[in-house]
């Protein structure tokens, strides 16, 4: 068979003997960790991702979820050598990967899956392509209003638009480091947190008011709409903020939510409030 040329092959944390070179005529790119992948991600645009995992967990959803907001719609393959990741049916089931391998793998058996994927003509998977890619980059590309994307328990937020730096003033570095109790201005956290309750105990989304620390120290009148949905493994809360006039008829930045929420099981999503 003959092997398509110009395909991108992403490898992160892969064996020493797998070199770039060893896939030829592909170009093959490699990573340490799935930190230093983004920065493939979204300069390179692969055509195929392989993963070769290092622990049960990995925050994969976390990674995949930022890929696709950053525009990648090539496949992912998870390699579990020694056998550590004990949900991969949930993982393929919900897309986060698109194939599972497990057990010690040879570096010509590799080189045979990798080159057989790449012979392929489509991409990535339909089901991936009319839904997770469509959802979150197209939201992201016409959303006028500040979209953030957090993790399950509020303490990082995962992914954000430019219109989210925008307001806060920080950027999408500095986002993901950021909790939301450190948006919120000292007093309204705790409000804003029983909105996002209330939208982990049922399938639609929620609506409150919060005030948000904005650019230039400014504080920020916001009205939001909160969701909880669900990834592979994990849940995410999605907030969407719209600005609110001000008592001076100015504008603030603010959330606006328009996918049904997911339930989810988090304690700090079903904390009474």
């Amino acid at each position: 068979m003959e092997w398509k040329s110009n395909r991108r092959v992403l490898i992160i944390a892969g064996p020493k003997p797998i070199s770039a070179e060893s896939l030829a005529p592909h170009e093959g790119l490699a990573a340490k960790n799935l930190n230093a992948a983004f920065h493939h991600i979204s300069s390179s645009r692969p055509d195929l991702v392989i993963y070769f995992a290092k622990g049960k967990d990995d925050n994969l959803e976390e990674h995949v979820l930022t890929w696709l907001i950053e525009g990648f719609h090539g496949k992912f393959l998870l390699f579990d050598t020694m056998n550590r990741v004990k949900d991969s049916a949930v993982l393929l089931q919900s897309q986060v990967i698109d194939d599972y391998f497990s057990g010690p793998v040879g570096t010509e058996r590799f080189l045979t899956i990798i080159k057989n994927r790449l012979s392929h003509e489509s991409h990535f998977a339909p089901p991936r392509a009319m839904t997770t890619f469509d959802l979150f980059r197209n939201l992201f590309e016409r959303g006028l209003d500040a979209i953030f994307f957090f993790n399950e328990e509020l303490t990082h937020c995962v992914a954000a638009n430019i219109r989210a730096e925008q307001v806060t003033g920080l950027s999408l570095d500095e986002l993901r480091h950021s909790s939301l109790r450190d948006l919120c201005v000292e007093g309204e956290y705790e409000d804003t947190l029983r909105t996002i309750r209330r939208a982990g105990r049922h399938y639609y989304d929620s609506r409150g008011t919060t005030v948000l620390k904005g650019a230039g120290g400014r504080q920020i009148q916001a009205a939001f709409s909160c969701g909880v949905f669900g990834f592979g493994r994990k849940n995410f809360v999605k907030l969407e903020v719209q600005s609110l006039p001000t008592a001076l008829g100015k504008a603030s930045p603010v959330l606006k939510g328009k996918g049904a929420a997911e339930r989810a099981s988090h304690p700090v999503l079903h904390s009474p409030g």
